[in-house]
């Protein structure tokens, strides 16, 4: 393979068409689509991304790169994309197409890092144990089938997280408080409905720590570009939850060929005592049964126990490192070891 690097900056819009043609032939994920993206790059590149292209019909892919210090490279990765953006028509099972990219890498890579491949649509699905090649596990992530009624699946549920929500149901009710579950589909929607899960972050741990979307702020204008975009595709949907006519919980999710990925989850922290985002999840999951159109959701974040409540069906999403020379890995490896 013989691959070509250039700036993202002016040469991705151009290669879009190309870039989203591979990622068709790879299962069409819709977190690697051009329209999602192409804003990653507009709103979080800081000039230093690169594009590698290799336009062999034989063996036809794309990368999106950066460099992460001397003769060391890493996919693109900024927090808001949860899968690495490297794309294989044929995938690698041995690692040779990959060594041979980093070899064709500006200056003298030593050392190549892709980062957050999901097993199910990777292009790297290693099958030989290498020394110059690793696979390290990154994080356990959950997802959701979608099969039968939702009281087969909520029958299935532990019994603590069935009667702990219909109790804070009740609670609501006698409080006062009318729930009501409101999807926006429209783009002529988007850019409020941001800004209204950009006030729920606000009012938490996220304001906090600097992370908050902020209608703004880089993070929400990158939402608002891409969930207009995939609105006008009808590829994506708000969910907010609705306290007497106020927003107390949202999720920003995105759907493609029956799978809809949770990207972000929000909630007024004021209201813990009622757990909004666990009765907005309750009423999705009854709305994606009753519709029928979603077989499966992905959650694409961190395994943590409010997860595990809903499911049982867990993976993991692994890195895999590169080396120019096998003891370079042998040391990396020791280091991880001792360290």
């Amino acid at each position: 393979m013989t691959w070509t690097f250039q700036p993202a900056s002016r040469s991705f819009q151009q290669e879009r068409s190309a870039w989203d043609s591979i990622n068709a032939s790879r299962g069409n994920h819709i977190l690697l689509d051009s329209g999602f993206v192409s804003p990653l790059l507009r709103h979080f590149a800081n000039g230093n991304v690169s594009l590698g292209i290799n336009s062999d019909p034989a063996g036809a892919g794309m990368v999106l790169l950066t460099s992460c210090g001397l003769a060391r490279w890493q996919s693109f990765q900024p927090s808001q994309a949860p899968i690495g953006m490297f794309l294989l028509a044929q995938p690698d099972t041995s690692g040779e197409k990959l060594r041979g990219m980093m070899k064709r890498l500006p200056g003298f890579a030593v050392h190549m890092s892709v980062l957050q491949q999901d097993p199910d649509y990777a292009s790297l699905s290693l099958s030989e144990n290498r020394p110059d090649l690793e696979r390290v596990d990154y994080i356990e992530t959950a997802r959701i089938t979608i099969a039968g009624t939702f009281e087969d699946y909520w029958k299935q549920r532990g019994s603590n997280l069935r009667h702990n929500l219909a109790r804070r149901r009740r609670r609501m009710t006698e409080k006062g408080f009318a729930a009501e579950l409101v999807v926006r589909r429209s783009p002529a929607e988007v850019k409020d409905a941001i800004r209204e899960y950009g006030r729920l972050e606000s009012m938490g741990w996220k304001a906090k720590d600097g992370t908050a979307v902020s209608a703004d702020n880089a993070q929400g204008r990158f939402y608002a570009d891409v969930f207009e975009h995939f609105c006008e595709r009808g590829e994506a949907a708000i969910y907010q939850f609705v306290l007497n006519g106020n927003v107390v919980a949202s999720d920003l999710c995105l759907m493609r060929g029956g799978m809809m990925i949770v990207l972000k989850t929000a909630y007024d922290e004021a209201l813990n005592e009622y757990s909004p985002a666990l009765l907005m999840r309750e009423d999705i999951m009854k709305s994606v049964f009753a519709e029928g159109n979603i077989k499966l959701i992905e959650f694409y974040g961190r395994v943590m126990d409010w997860h595990r409540r809903w499911t049982d069906e867990v993976r993991v999403l692994y890195h895999v490192n590169c080396y120019r020379y096998e003891w370079l890995a042998t040391l990396k490896k020791l280091v991880r070891r001792t360290g």
